[in-house]
């Protein structure tokens, strides 16, 4: 295949969305790819998007839009509860696929995933956007480097409100765990996963699952609902190299967001921290870091390759949901893990994150619940 690597896009809304707000730009902004075809659920829709977005092709079938023959990339940024029904459709149309993250509503469909993205020979790529921030590559080639030394601890903080007390009728899938779309599974996946690309994985993990918001409100109606799933989390665990780790995913918070990761070694310290970021997958990190005989952490430069500078310094998106603002740091992300997939495809180097990736995800998630319901430490396959 040459390129430009034909995008079809799922989950293109004219107006708002993750699809429209982060995916559109990034893929405007590679060479190699280019935006082919849109998809909605209403033609209506599709055809708005395709006036708006420049794509040749606009389709109000899903179905269609994976068969079409113009088609070499299917795009999946719809809601979680959809992910393994179209990544499914598309892999069996012998599609490369980029497939948001949560992979699937459950481990047994991230694992149907893996095995039929393997067998049909394609690339397939889970939206672990945190693994592609700047920030976090570049504390993971520090660790890597030995600039800690050996790695003795891992501490991570993250403060959101997602989870809380409130909902809008949009949201409202969020509040059932059969959907797959928990606090647990979205904000703690990627903050889990983007601690794991940088120290590694974990061998062992205890574990407190909450749900401190078992009723909400519908914003819009003021009715209350029912909510099952979890929205705190508190893990502590072994990394495979030996490090404890503590993770704290605290959801519902009304003021005071943000996210901090500590690494601790025997020679340093790092850390990878922002005020008023809801998850590392979605805004500008600040690293920083010292080393002995310094006790006190600076802020660490982070080398060009990192970050794409395809992506303009003065670039401004609109936001992909009512009161979320977009920084350039969530496209610049975005765009990274485009880049991985464009060189899988084109020159056949191993991609990462891939459905494999995922799915260990999945299965790490589960291992955590298990912890929580069993109140005994999960070994981690």
């Amino acid at each position: 295949m040459k390129p430009p690597i034909r995008v079809g896009l799922l989950g293109a809304n004219p107006e708002k969305g993750w699809g429209t707000s982060v995916h559109v730009p990034a893929i405007a902004f590679l060479p190699e790819f280019t935006l082919e075809a849109v998809g909605t659920t209403r033609q209506e829709s599709a055809d708005a998007s395709a006036a708006r977005f420049r794509a040749r092709l606009a389709f109000g079938d899903a179905q269609a839009l994976v068969a079409h023959p113009d088609i070499d990339l299917v795009a999946i940024t719809v809601k979680a509860p959809d992910h393994h029904r179209l990544a499914m459709m598309a892999l069996e149309a012998g599609k490369h696929v980029y497939c948001e993250w949560p992979l699937a509503a459950n481990s047994r469909q991230a694992a149907e995933m893996r095995d039929t993205a393997a067998s049909r020979g394609v690339k397939a790529l889970v939206g672990l956007q945190a693994r592609a921030a700047p920030a976090m590559m570049r504390a993971r080639d520090l660790v890597a480097e030995g600039y800690v030394g050996r790695v003795v601890a891992v501490r991570m903080a993250c403060a959101l409100p997602g989870g809380g007390r409130r909902r809008s009728v949009e949201g409202l899938y969020v509040i059932e765990r059969k959907h797959g779309a928990t606090t647990l599974a979205i904000q703690g996946g990627h903050a889990i996963d983007g601690l794991r690309s940088v120290v590694g994985d974990l061998a062992e993990v205890a574990a407190v699952v909450s749900n401190q918001f078992p009723e909400i409100e519908v914003i819009e109606t003021g009715e209350s609902r029912v909510k099952d799933a979890p929205d705190q989390i508190l893990v502590s665990g072994r990394l495979a190299s030996g490090g404890v780790v503590s993770i704290a995913i605290t959801g519902g918070v009304v003021a005071g967001y943000g996210i901090d990761l500590r690494i601790f070694g025997t020679e340093g310290t790092l850390a990878v921290s922002s005020p008023g970021v809801l998850n590392f997958q979605m805004g500008e990190l600040a690293l920083s870091g010292a080393r002995l005989p310094e006790r006190t952490l600076a802020p660490l430069d982070i080398p060009e390759g990192y970050d794409p500078a395809i992506v303009p310094a003065d670039f401004e998106g609109r936001p992909p949901y009512p009161g979320v603002v977009l920084p350039r740091a969530t496209v610049v992300n975005v765009a990274n893990l485009y880049r991985r997939l464009g060189r899988a495809i084109l020159e056949g180097v191993p991609l990462d994150p891939d459905f494999a990736a995922g799915a260990r995800l999945h299965a790490l998630l589960d291992a955590i619940e298990r912890a929580s319901e069993t109140g005994t430490a999960q070994r981690i396959a």
